[in-house]
């Protein structure tokens, strides 16, 4: 996966690299999924960030993987999962925290009265809110509001009560097409480096090409036909995962029992269809199986296929 080592062209867009279109470094599996170690030179600047924005991102930012992710990663252990800012069933405004919801600040002032009630998380942050109000509303000095705040007949009269959250929702909706998307991308990228140019001109990668140039230019839905293209040429949750899984097992046990991060391989399916199967952050929910050629003969010339491993010291062994 050296810099030097790429095609003429961009494998997406099929622009020539010149002066004006440079390849550029694109992480085969996104960079947002950790991964450091697996990527190519194959591809030009812009697909290179159209793709991450129009057709990684649909897989990275899914609630799901969200939680993948932050229980994975190290970079992502604060990664916020949910909306910033949700509303609950009552109508009432909450910021998310990992600590749980916690109301917006809510504050109305009636300076004629000198009278302030909040809505707020805690007794802090009312402390943190007066502070402001007291000096830009009723220009109280420092000393004056020091006062004030430390007299709780003075800063809080009547009783404290405490907000309980609704019921909160999260649309979790997935849209299967764009999500095999994303993997057909990570397959028909460490196909071409594996394989090399000649399997740009493939028939399935033609095929997998033109899904990949419609998803970067931001094609967000698929009509039913598109859809059962898309998934007669990737899987998930099916046999094929269970394969997956059981090659994961071997390979753990071989290196002493540590974590593969990511495995991504390409051999035969038992005939002479050329398969890449992908395994990220080792769970079922991103694993993926994806049909790369009807002639793996082609490509394989007897062997058995490639396979990249990087373990959780983000070591990479390939074979």
């Amino acid at each position: 996966m050296n810099k030097d080592n790429h095609t003429p062209f961009c494998i997406i867009c099929g622009e020539n690299f010149s002066n004006m279109v440079k390849p550029s470094k694109e992480h085969i599996i996104p960079e947002a999924l950790g991964n450091e170690k697996l990527v190519t030179y194959c591809v030009c600047e812009k697909c290179n960030n159209d793709l991450g924005s129009n057709v990684d991102s649909y897989l990275t930012d899914y609630v799901l993987v969200k939680m993948i992710r932050k229980g994975n990663l190290e970079k992502d252990k604060d990664l916020q999962i949910f909306d910033s800012a949700m509303t609950d069933d009552k109508g009432n405004k909450y910021r998310i925290t990992d600590q749980g919801p916690e109301i917006f600040p809510n504050v109305n002032i009636d300076k004629e009265k000198q009278h302030v009630h909040m809505e707020v998380a805690s007794l802090e942050e009312s402390k943190k809110v007066a502070k402001g109000i007291l000096k830009n509303k009723f220009k109280k000095n420092a000393d004056e509001i020091e006062e004030i705040l430390s007299d709780p007949l003075r800063f809080i009269k009547g009783e404290t009560q405490y907000a309980k959250a609704g019921v909160f929702t999260q649309d979790a909706k997935l849209d299967l097409a764009r999500f095999k998307l994303a993997a057909i991308k990570i397959a028909y990228e460490y196909a071409v480096e594996k394989l090399g140019e000649r399997y740009t001109t493939d028939e399935s990668a033609a095929i997998l090409r033109a899904y990949l140039k419609a998803g970067r230019e931001g094609k967000k839905e698929f009509t039913e036909d598109e859809y059962k293209i898309i998934s007669e040429r990737c899987y998930c949750g099916d046999s094929f995962t269970e394969i997956t899984e059981k090659t994961a097992e071997l390979y753990r046990n071989l290196t002493g029992g540590r974590k593969i991060k990511y495995m991504v391989y390409i051999s035969r399916d038992g005939g002479d269809n050329l398969i890449c199967c992908i395994r990220i952050l080792d769970t079922n929910f991103l694993t993926f199986t994806v049909f790369l050629s009807k002639n793996a003969s082609n490509y394989l010339n007897g062997g058995e296929g490639y396979m990249a491993l990087v373990l959780d010291d983000n070591s990479l062994f390939e074979a």
